[in-house]
């Protein structure tokens, strides 16, 4: 059975690596940023920044796409205390910065969804502080780190 599992995760796998990329309406839950950089040095100078910046944490950075693209979970630090007062259960929703580093029609881009999902699935006054505090700070850094507009 294990085998038979495994078979079918690497041919579903190898199919959306090959598949054609489908372009769609981008929702207002999305921020999206034409990047000068490669999705490989836009991941990097993000890293680099939140190694030398206590206020931010990198949870996560892995590769999509056999390598073409590079996802990136980070969190600028002061929302967790927001995440918490509003209740627990919020912190499945950790990190707030869900990030992807990306090529489309020979363009790079980040596409980072919004801040502000946490309060669509979540509405709490605590949230909302944390929102109006983190979103700000992200719209700060990638305008410093990737000169972002």
């Amino acid at each position: 059975m294990n085998t038979i599992l495994k078979t079918l995760s690497v041919a579903a796998l190898a199919g959306l690596t090959s598949a054609p990329v489908a372009k769609a309406e981008v929702s207002e839950h999305f921020i999206i940023h034409a990047l000068d950089q490669t999705p490989q040095e836009a991941a990097a100078l993000i890293r680099d920044f939140i190694a030398m910046d206590d206020g931010w944490s990198l949870n996560g950075e892995f590769d999509m796409m056999g390598g073409a693209a590079v996802g990136m979970k980070i969190c600028f630090n002061d929302m967790r205390r927001y995440v918490a007062a509003a209740g627990l259960h919020n912190m499945a929703m950790m990190p707030c910065g869900n990030i992807a580093f990306y090529v489309e029609d020979g363009q790079s881009y980040l596409s980072m969804l919004d801040v502000g999902y946490l309060t669509t699935l979540s509405p709490h006054p605590e949230l909302e502080k944390g929102v109006a505090l983190a979103r700000p700070a992200y719209a700060a850094m990638f305008a410093e780190v990737l000169g972002a507009r």
